[in-house]
């Protein structure tokens, strides 16, 4: 396990993140949240639910809320679209699996929770405003867009933030900003030549390189990404100057992603509470 708190605008917070061995030892394959969907599905899967309760307490957790992050959808929820409540003890998961987003607003006290196997995470505050978001590729450069086939409001989960706090009064030049755990860009590795992503990462390359071409690397026959820059260059362009990349998943080689050549089925656990 990683705590740290990292300086993010007016906000206290703090940073966990929970590398699959942890659950391991208890027959788990990772800290995956699909399983916990319902109230029903804590009985399904008594040994998740407990492990989970049981860390929600050791950081005074009251409230979670885990958003539908899968779709890598771009967007930003209200907590209160979260209606699916789940008991865990003295805890309550909020969900709701008919609802994608990748974000959410947290108020004191609150926390983010979300399983992942290399995608980043994205802390975000402006006033006494705080978003946490998930932030795989698909979320920073959307899939369809790259096809020109573009279906989101936003490209990016970057401006569907920035949108969110203009739309509460904050004018981009007091948004901060900062990326945690991003693959390492050394390892994300775009083959055009793959059997059945290789057009599609032409593509990309393309697409990005027209847009954001300090964060991508590579030669004629494949591309690095480096999510970090790309979430730099996506936020400086947008207007948004206090925006950083710290702590990518080189620094915490405990913690899985899809490219580490392991169990494609571990993931890790983060949780994000807002202290204050």
């Amino acid at each position: 396990m990683y705590v740290f708190q990292p300086p993010i605008g007016r906000q206290s917070v703090t940073v966990a993140a929970f590398e699959p061995a942890y659950v391991e030892p208890h027959g788990l394959a990772g800290w995956s949240l699909k399983p916990l969907q319902l109230q029903d599905d804590v009985s399904q899967h008594p040994l998740l639910a407990t492990l989970l309760s049981r860390e929600f307490f050791a950081f005074n957790i009251r409230e979670a809320f885990a958003p539908n992050v899968a779709a890598f959808s771009g967007r930003i929820a209200d907590t209160i679209e979260l209606t699916t409540k789940i008991c865990l003890d003295k805890a309550t998961l909020h969900r709701n699996q008919y609802k994608p987003a990748d974000g959410i607003f947290l108020e004191p006290e609150q926390a983010f929770v979300m399983s992942t196997a290399g995608c980043a995470l994205i802390l975000a505050s402006a006033g006494d405003y705080f978003i946490v978001a998930h932030a795989g590729r698909d979320s920073l450069v959307e899939r369809a867009a790259i096809m020109g086939r573009a279906a989101r409001r936003h490209i990016s989960i970057v401006s569907e933030i920035i949108e969110k706090f203009q739309q509460r009064g904050i004018a981009e030049r007091n948004i901060v900003m900062i990326m945690l755990f991003a693959i390492p860009a050394e390892t994300f590795e775009h083959r055009f030549d793959h059997p059945t992503y290789g057009e599609y990462n032409q593509a990309l390359k393309m697409f990005v390189w027209d847009r954001w071409p300090g964060c991508l690397t590579g030669d004629e026959t494949s591309m690095f990404l480096d999510l970090g820059k790309l979430f730099v260059e996506q936020a400086r362009q947008a207007g948004v100057h206090g925006v950083s990349a710290m702590h990518s998943l080189a620094e915490f080689p405990r913690l899985a992603h899809t490219r580490d050549g392991s169990n494609p089925e571990r993931r890790n656990l983060i949780i994000v509470r807002r202290d204050s």
